[in-house]
Parts: C-alpha cells; sequence; structure tokens
C-alpha cells in the first residue's frame, strides 16, 4: 500500500511538483494580467468612450459577478472532473473572450465579454491553489499557495507596465490583445504538460494506470510494485463523515465554524481590496498625479502585495492564520492617507506601497488560510465556496467605488469608507487564528467515520 499524503509529506517538494506550481504560477500571471487590464485600461476607456465611472464601475461589478459564477461551477468541476481538465477550461474560458474585447465599441459589449471571461477567471483560480497545494507537504501547503498567488499579482504588476508602454501608441486595445495572446498559448501549454492531482485520483480512480504513471514520476528512484494500492492518507479524509465529497462535509465538526469564518474572511478582504484593485489609477488621477504614473501606481501596489504575501507566508505554515492580523490593522490607517488633501506625490506613493504591502498580503494569506482547513476530496469546493463570497465582495466594492467617484464624494471621504473592511477582516481572522490552533494543527479533531 503507497498512501499519497504520507509520500507527499515524506519527499517535500521536489521536480514534479515544481513543473505543477510552475505552471500554474504562469497561468496565473495570464489570469492577473487579463484582469487588471480592465482597471489600467479603464481611464483611457472613460476618455475614448466619454463614458462617467458609474459606467465602468458597472462593468467591474459584471465582471465579478461572472467570477463568482465561475467560483461556484468550477468548483464543483474540479472535484468531479478533475483539476488538470478544469485548470486548462479555464484558461481558454477567459482568453478568448478577452481576445474579442479587442473589437468591443461600447460598455454593453465590454459588460457581456468581461462577464464571459470572470467565469473563467473566477474559476480557475480556486482549483489552480486546490492543486499546488494537492502537491505539496502539510507543511508547505500555504507557502506554494501564496507562491502561485504570486503569478496572479506579477501578471497585474505586468499589466500597468505593458499600458504604460503601449496605450499612449497604441491604443487600449493593444494592452488587452496582449493579454488574450499570451493566455491562449497558456492554454495549450496547460493541455500538454499538465498533470493532475495524484491526492484526487486516490481518491476517486486509486486503480487507474493514470495513477500509477503519477506516482512513478512522484518518486522516480523508488520502486512501484506491480500489485501496490494508492490510498489517500489524509486524517481530514478518514476522520470525516460519510458522504466525503459532498457539500456537507464543508461543515463536519470544526469545519463548520471555519467554514463560517472563511467565508467571512473572504468577502471581508474582498471589499478592501478589490476597490483599490478597481480604482487606484482613478483616484491617483484625482489626486493630480499624471495618468502614466498613476497606471504605475497599480503596478507598484500589486508589486508591493507580492512583498507582503511573500513574508507572510511562512509564518501561516508555522503559526497558522493568527499571524495576519497586523496586516489589516496596519493596512487601514495607509489606504486613508492615501485620500489625503493635497498630499504630495512621495507620500502618496508611499502610501500605495504600504497599502499594498498590507492589504494585497492579505488577499494573498486568504488562500493560503483557506487550504489547511480542508481535505482534497473537498479542498476544491471549500477553496471555492469561499471564494465566491470573495467575488460577491468584488461586486459591490468597484461599483460603489464608481457611484461615490461619480458623484464627486471627497477623496478623503471616500477612502475612509473604503478603509472600513480592515475592522471586521482583523476580527474574523483572529476567531480563524483560535480556532485553527485548537483543531487544525497537526492530527485534525473531526467526526469519525462511522463503523
Amino acid at each position: 500500500m503507497i498512501d499519497i499524503n504520507e509520500t507527499i509529506d515524506r519527499i517535500g517538494v521536489r521536480r514534479l511538483a515544481i513543473l505543477v506550481i510552475g505552471l500554474c504560477f504562469c497561468m496565473m500571471m495570464c489570469d492577473g494580467y487579463d484582469f487588471v487590464a480592465l482597471s489600467v485600461a479603464a481611464p483611457a476607456i472613460l476618455r475614448h468612450w466619454h463614458v462617467l465611472p458609474s459606467a465602468m464601475g458597472l462593468v467591474f461589478s459584471i465582471t465579478f459577478i461572472g467570477l463568482l459564477v465561475g467560483s461556484l461551477f468550477y468548483g464543483w468541476l474540479g472535484d468531479r472532473l478533475g483539476r488538470r481538465f478544469t485548470i486548462i477550461l479555464g484558461t481558454c474560458n477567459f482568453g478568448i473572450p478577452v481576445l474579442l474585447i479587442v473589437w468591443a465599441t461600447n460598455v454593453p459589449e465590454l459588460a457581456i465579454l468581461r462577464f464571459i471571461a470572470g467565469i473563467g477567471m473566477g474559476g480557475v483560480v480556486p482549483i489552480a491553489y486546490t492543486l499546488v497545494s494537492d502537491y505539496a507537504p502539510r507543511r508547505l501547503r500555504s507557502t506554494v499557495t501564496v507562491v502561485t498567488n504570486a503569478g496572479y499579482s506579477l501578471g497585474g504588476v505586468a499589466t500597468g507596465l505593458v499600458a504604460a508602454a503601449v496605450i499612449p501608441t497604441y491604443g487600449w486595445q493593444s494592452l488587452f490583445a496582449i493579454g488574450a495572446c499570451a493566455s491562449l498559448v497558456m492554454g495549450a501549454v496547460l493541455a500538454i504538460w499538465l498533470p493532475e492531482s495524484p491526492r484526487y485520483l486516490a481518491i476517486t480512480d486509486p486503480a487507474s494506470a493514470k495513477l500509477r504513471r503519477l506516482v512513478e514520476r512522484l518518486i522516480p528512484n523508488e520502486p512501484v510494485p506491480a500489485n501496490a494500492v494508492f490510498v489517500p492518507g489524509d486524517a481530514q479524509e478518514t476522520q470525516s463523515k460519510r458522504g466525503a465529497g459532498t457539500f456537507s462535509q464543508l461543515f463536519s465538526g470544526p469545519r463548520a465554524p471555519a467554514t463560517i469564518f472563511l467565508w467571512l474572511l473572504f468577502i471581508c478582504d474582498a471589499l478592501g481590496f478589490f476597490f483599490l484593485a478597481s480604482w487606484l489609477p482613478v483616484v491617483m488621477e484625482r489626486q493630480g498625479i499624471s495618468p502614466a504614473v498613476a497606471s504605475l501606481t497599480q503596478s507598484l501596489f500589486t508589486f508591493t502585495g507580492m512583498i507582503g504575501g511573500f513574508t507572510i507566508m511562512r509564518f501561516i505554515d508555522r503559526a497558522g492564520p493568527i499571524v495576519v492580523l497586523a496586516l489589516p490593522i496596519i493596512g487601514a490607517p495607509l489606504e486613508i492617507l492615501m485620500g489625503m488633501h493635497n498630499a504630495s506625490q512621495p507620500l502618496l506613493l508611499f502610501a500605495v506601497a504600504g497599502a499594498g504591502i498590507c492589504l494585497s498580503g492579505v488577499h494573498y494569506a486568504v488562500y493560503g488560510i483557506a487550504v489547511r482547513f480542508y481535505p482534497a476530496s473537498i479542498r476544491g469546493r471549500g477553496i471555492s465556496s469561499a471564494t465566491v463570497f470573495g467575488r460577491a465582495g468584488g461586486i459591490v466594492a468597484p461599483y460603489l467605488g464608481g457611484f461615490f467617484l461619480s458623484a464627486h464624494m471627497p477623496l478623503q471621504q471616500l477612502m475612509i469608507i473604503a478603509a472600513l473592511p480592515c475592522i471586521p477582516t482583523a476580527f474574523v481572522i483572529f476567531g480563524l487564528g483560535r480556532l485553527y490552533s485548537r483543531h487544525f494543527t497537526e492530527t485534525p479533531q473531526l467526526q469519525p467515520s462511522p463503523a
């Protein structure tokens, strides 16, 4: 008998796992680029089409409705048909409509295409985190999740840099054309090289030849007996009630409060994060910063968010969610600072960088936290269900931001409102930290399966 969980915990992150992390990292770069492209292109689109920010806010919100739909559908699909198929499908799902945006001529066309693209963007993210965590030992699950998330942020950084180079010369359409071509090429690469999750196969098809070949790739220097039996070997799997793999398993034992806390964490994080992710260049232009520099502030926010994510990831693996508590506490005052009247450009850039470390750092951390509360059989569904609530917050935040900007609300007052979600975020992180330390550290104490 070969215990997949024990084998991965024993060997750590080797060549096959690095391949999976690298491919998912690159796919997330494409996803992040295509998502951020609308935020970076928004000022140019507003000028080109002569529309109010509220109209673009509606497009942002419709994008998040697509993200929500994708999180619901792809979470189910990933646990039913596999991580590999779902990620490839999702990459094509956002690459094709993003390419069609190049020919959009009005807000309704843009909204429809962003909705379709949002389904793919929202669907692949939790499944990618699920796949890389399936290849990681327990001690590194949060780390590999944050590393993969860095691809998303790096794609966002690239968007701002590319926008500053191409939009003044070739127009905002060029930004979407570049991202779409990269995404479609990435879809082909994934179809050729991305392997399935061994933990998923051990649960759904333990006798398959595909799983045997995958285990042989995992441990190339160790013999795999011809009569070997493969088992998932996850303590969270064996201690669950009957019916593992169903939605009800998200509420088994201590997972019930954990799931509720995670849903609250994702929606609070989204309310704070996605306002800045959507409207930061517009806010900076309102503060008197030039359009070119305002586009680069989006890259600055995203890049410093990577710093926050990489800083926090190893602490989550070692101490659990409680270490994230400092980020929203520090981030809220920095976000308010962005709206200060007559603030100098260096001060505004400092506030953007600091808020990126803290608020984007929280956005990294929520996925690194979520993967630690669910076994492989329901990890895709667990992360996707939490992501749905994050998408719901993402629907509200950009729309309200566009509404307030169109109403010419003073920026100082607007940024105070934008910082308010940091308060409940801190309380929820504290609750999750206490719950994790009691029930999910080494051997999860869940309800045992009946005989």
